[in-house]
């Protein structure tokens, strides 16, 4: 073989050797792994937050896979990834997409989570989108629009300061604001100091007589309370009294009530006390038979009674 032909051979292999360290470099850049036990998980975000497929999932900081496919569902985004290993998430684990290096890129970060029971790979995982140097810029766009707002504002307010503070009139109303309320407080702390003693003594009175009442109501209480007891058995006797009252009431109105209707039937010219006044008739019986009947009480009185009583004979 001539050495022009071991040349080529020499260039071939290093060749392909050369563009399988280039695929394996790639290879390992985007985070392809050769393992056989793979485990799917989903992630539900509410965006992106620049996730691509390729880019890593970590957790604890180690990465632990990769993203395979980023798509938009139900409102949302739905991230499907390959991890190593899941036995150390559980039910309540979570995700944060987070930036990966300063220059770029981003990463899923896993929290494991707390809870007792293990992490079922058919549901999917919460997460949220942190903040970046792109959305911090944005913020920082509508917070200048903000703060140009406010500092026109704050230029007319301090214009009209300065229109305020050249105005003599206003000037002279704030000094002499300033000046009454200055003698006002001197005037309280002078009346304070004048009336120090009177306000000790009233307070130290007050004191005294709250001491005495409480001890009045303290020593008196069994007295207070019979009399209040002995109250309430008036009371309640005064309710028996009224009942009584009301009885004897409904009974005169009853009384009453027949007193009208004798009255009324007299006036009609109706029932027995009206024929007694005014039938003439039965008034002249009425007197002959009284009449009889005094001359047999007056012979009984005289004579006695002869009884004459028959047994057994006809």
């Amino acid at each position: 073989m001539d050495v022009s032909r071991k040349t080529e051979i020499r260039v071939g292999i290093v060749s392909i050797s050369a563009i399988l360290l280039l695929l394996i470099g790639i290879m390992l850049g985007k985070g392809i792994s050769w393992s056989t036990n793979q485990h799917e998980v989903r992630f539900r975000l509410a965006s992106s937050g620049g996730l691509e497929p390729g880019s890593p999932i970590v957790v604890h900081g180690v990465k632990r896979g990769q993203v395979v496919s980023v798509s938009n569902h139900n409102g949302g985004v739905l991230v499907t990834g390959q991890l190593d290993d899941v036995s150390d998430l559980h039910s309540d684990a979570s995700a944060v997409v987070s930036i990966l290096e300063i220059t770029g890129g981003k990463k899923i970060e896993i929290k494991p989570g707390f809870q007792k029971t293990p992490f079922d790979p058919a549901k999917d995982i919460p997460g949220i989108v942190a903040a970046d140097i792109g959305s911090l810029v944005t913020s920082l766009g509508d917070v200048s629009d903000n703060a140009i707002a406010l500092v026109k504002r704050l230029d007319t307010l301090s214009a009209a300061l300065a229109d305020l503070a050249r105005d003599g009139t206003f000037v002279n109303n704030i000094k002499t604001l300033a000046s009454d309320g200055a003698i006002l407080v001197s005037d309280a702390r002078a009346w304070m100091q004048a009336n120090k003693s009177d306000l000790t003594a009233m307070v130290k009175d007050l004191r005294q007589i709250s001491s005495t009442l409480r001890k009045t109501l303290d020593k008196n209480e069994p007295k207070i309370s019979g009399l209040i007891d002995h109250l309430e058995r008036t009371l309640s006797t005064f309710d028996n009294t009224l009942t009584k009252a009301d009885a004897a009431f409904i009974s005169v109105d009853s009384l009453v009530v027949e007193v009208n209707t004798v009255i009324t039937e007299v006036k009609a010219n109706k029932g027995l006390l009206n024929r007694i006044i005014y039938d003439e008739g039965l008034s002249a019986q009425l007197d002959s038979s009284l009449t009889v009947l005094k001359s047999i009480l007056q012979q009984f009185q005289r004579d006695g009674v002869n009884v004459n009583v028959g047994l057994g004979h006809k």
